[in-house]
């Protein structure tokens, strides 16, 4: 069951509800799962109380879905009569869950907090919200002036009002609301200065450009790979080095790799040492290397920090799985009994057999310790021990010493969001600090990340470019109610049409001009803008031993380019890094009708207006031009 204790200022939200989760005591261990954690375990551990497992969360108000994860397992709130069938395309989620439904009940709500009234690029975004149906129009005060508020989105519960105001600074304002029953209502006076992103100037113009870099290019010829070597391609980073030039010349500026560091895995992310650069990959020799080659070019660079687990090699592991409760580093992990696996797991373990099926026959096995998705491979870390955060503080400190500008935090939501506020505390103010959250961000955005890899944003692509399920009006509220929900952390966001989880959209869409359709709008509204390696050369998705969605390995041969998608990718790029009002400039809605949107960015004197047409079928068509 879920119970409401009660609402709160909140300088973010303007208001938040401290809610009760709770369900009966069953299980080993237990996990409030929901919307705002993508439903992954990690993040919301719930303690044994009074026979019950319980957790209190705080909550901004809305709609939630959610459920629990015991022991693993997946459990619907059964005390909980409200459910839904919750489904989401971009991280392909579709199961009957829990609905939490938190409302303090005003009519008309506003609080002068960060989401409802903040700076950026000289001006000041001040937001109103009313329950659905109550508000006719309303106009903002301020300094003898009103403005006229335009309703910029609805959710379940809510419609919001914005106005824009022409300045900055701090501001004293009211609201003068006429109800759709007639009545005048004045709300205010408030006074505050607004909120301004606090994040490091270089980020606003970059384009990034994300490398998992077994799949890229290959410097280093006739290295030994490790165990799962018939899924490794041999990409490293002297490769990344080499096809430098490419990069430039198509524009981008700022590189995100998967992670780099000694694991087991093509994919790295069962990292076995954080303080060294995988021997494959070309050692921290390498890394310096790319280093240098990237400051020479201006470009910035961000890494994968994977510290929701550590692989099952990884020595502090190994020294739980030979001492059990005498380890040092028992209280590292999430270790629900002892011994940590059997010794018939550790015998298949030592066998002669092939990785791939000595891989599946523990997979098969039990083990003592909670991981990634369940994966023996990957235990989680216990992000309660104030050792590990010093650890994740240490590792993060060290390579932005060595070169790096920025950590991309994998799987973020499986780790308490209050673990990565402390974190960031850590952090030079220099670092761009972004997590992986593939649902709702609130919870983890403004003092815990920078941004998130804005999952919300590519669900809205995918149901209008590529499903077709919502028309041009739909869309337009979806961006406009993220934007609600987001504030200023909106134009820190990390946007991509695909990346290394998911398939690419070339492949989903169908043919080139949708892709660029899709494409132009990524490069032209607001966050910051990603290309995954080979996009831009239309590299189509595979399937496969160690192929899974788009990881498909890059083509370096020329001749099977798509030229005119490159040369119109490079355009679209320079476009983007020319243009400050589409950096940070006001999003201001034309027409989206149908198949149709049309949108301005405008900051100062420049403005930039985006036309796309989108037909269900048929050709689409798009056009940016200044004015």
């Amino acid at each position: 069951m879920y119970k409401t204790f009660g609402f709160e200022y909140d300088w973010r939200f303007g208001r938040v509800a401290l809610v009760e989760f709770s369900t009966p005591l069953r299980g080993k261990w237990a996990y409030l799962v929901g919307s705002f954690n993508a439903f992954n375990e990690g993040s919301f551990r719930m303690e044994p109380r009074g026979g019950r497992w319980t957790i209190k969360v705080r909550l901004p108000e809305g709609v939630w879905h959610y459920g629990f994860s015991i022991g693993g397992e997946f459990e619907r709130d059964g005390e909980n009569p409200r459910e839904e069938t919750y489904r989401r395309l971009s991280y392909k989620f579709k199961r009957d869950v829990s609905v939490a439904v938190i409302d303090a009940g005003d009519w008309i709500f506003h609080a002068p907090s960060t989401t409802y009234v903040y700076t950026i690029a000289g001006r000041t975004h001040v937001l109103l919200r009313g329950k659905h149906g109550v508000i006719k129009w309303a106009e903002l005060k301020t300094g003898g002036e009103t403005f006229r508020m335009r309703k910029k989105a609805e959710s379940e519960l809510f419609e919001y009002f914005e106005v824009v105001l022409p300045r900055e600074g701090e501001i004293e304002y009211s609201f003068e609301i006429l109800t759709l029953r007639g009545k005048t209502v004045e709300l205010g006076p408030f006074r505050t200065a607004p909120y301004k992103p606090d994040a490091p100037d270089w980020v606003f113009d970059r384009v990034f450009y994300q490398i998992m870099p077994d799949r890229f290019a290959v410097g280093i010829r006739g290295k030994t790979l490790p165990l799962e070597g018939e899924f490794f391609h041999g990409g490293d980073l002297k490769g990344i080095v080499e096809h430098i030039d490419h990069l430039e010349s198509l524009g981008v500026n700022a590189l995100y790799l998967t992670p780099i560091f000694e694991s087991m895995t093509y994919h790295g992310y069962d990292i076995v040492d954080y303080y060294h650069v995988a021997s494959r990959m070309g050692g921290d020799e390498a890394f310096e290397e790319l280093v240098n080659a990237l400051k020479e070019r201006g470009m910035k660079l961000v890494l994968d920090g994977v510290f929701h687990h550590t692989s099952f090699f990884h020595p502090w592991f190994q020294d739980v799985i030979r001492k059990g409760e005498e380890s040092e580093y028992r209280d590292f992990y999430r270790i629900t009994g002892f011994p940590v696996v059997s010794n018939e797991f550790v015998e298949a373990l030592k066998s002669d057999e092939p990785w791939v099926e000595k891989y599946t026959k523990l997979k098969g096995m039990d083990w003592n310790y909670e991981g990634f998705f369940s994966v023996w491979l990957m235990p989680r870390l216990n992000h309660d021990n104030p050792a590990v955060r010093e650890f994740v503080v240490e590792v993060m400190e060290h390579w932005l010493r060595e070169g790096a500008d920025g950590w991309r935090l994998d799987v973020a939501h499986g780790v308490p969001p209050d673990f990565w506020r402390r974190v960031r505390r850590g952090m030079p103010a220099t670092a761009y600090l972004f997590g992986e959250v593939m649902d709702d961000a609130r919870l983890w955005i403004l003092d815990v990340f920078h941004g998130t890899m804005n999952y919300p944003l590519y669900e809205l692509l995918l149901r209008f470019f590529v499903e077709r399920e919502i028309d041009a009006e739909e869309f337009l509220n979806g961006l406009e109610l993220l934007s609600a929900r987001l504030g200023p952390a909106e134009y820190l966001m990390y946007n991509f049409l695909d990346n290394h989880d998911t398939e690419r959209f070339i492949d989903l869409v169908g043919d080139e001009r949708r892709y660029l359709c899709a494409l132009t709008f990524l490069m032209t509204y607001k966050g910051i803008p990603s290309i995954f390696y080979g996009d831009e050369i239309g590299l189509r998705g595979q399937r496969g031993p160690g192929l899974s969605v788009g990881r498909t390995p890059m083509i370096w041969d020329s001749r099977k380019w798509n030229g005119d998608l490159l040369e119109a990718t490079k355009r679209l790029i320079a476009l983007r890094k020319k243009s400050r009002a589409i950096q940070l400039g006001a999003f201001v809605p034309v027409k989206f009708e149908g198949d149709e949107i049309v949108y301005d960015r405008v900051l100062g004197d420049e403005g930039v207006r985006v036309v796309i047409t989108y037909p269900k079928s048929g050709e689409c068509s798009f056009e940016v031009r200044f004015f």
